[in-house]
């Protein structure tokens, strides 16, 4: 029998606003990164590399300055956040949503 074989063409996005989430921060000017990084409020994993959500979003801003490419995906890997640099293209109020007036 024939293997099936499928090809993600378009990001799937989602308004999920229930952590744990998955942040992506792009190499400069590249379609590449190394990899994500978890984060929630509080964190079950530190030892292993999970960060809080204020610290994803200190990165996620750094990253944002420097102009690069931001991905934030939630447990099932659908995209909730989305931004090139400053401009936001999906998710305009991820952060606010989950940290609140102070993002």
């Amino acid at each position: 029998m024939d293997e099936l074989t499928y090809e993600l063409t378009e990001l799937q996005h989602s308004e999920e606003r229930e952590g744990p989430f998955r942040l992506y921060v792009f190499e400069p000017d590249s379609e590449f990164h190394r990899g994500g990084v978890w984060f929630s409020d509080k964190p079950k994993y530190p030892e292993e590399g999970e960060i809080t959500t204020i610290e994803a979003f200190r990165r996620c801003a750094e990253a944002q300055a420097e102009e690069r490419q931001v991905r934030i995906c939630d447990g099932g890997d659908m995209l909730v956040f989305h931004a090139r640099g400053e401009q936001v293209l999906h998710g305009a109020t991820f952060w606010k949503d989950v940290i609140g007036a102070s993002a």
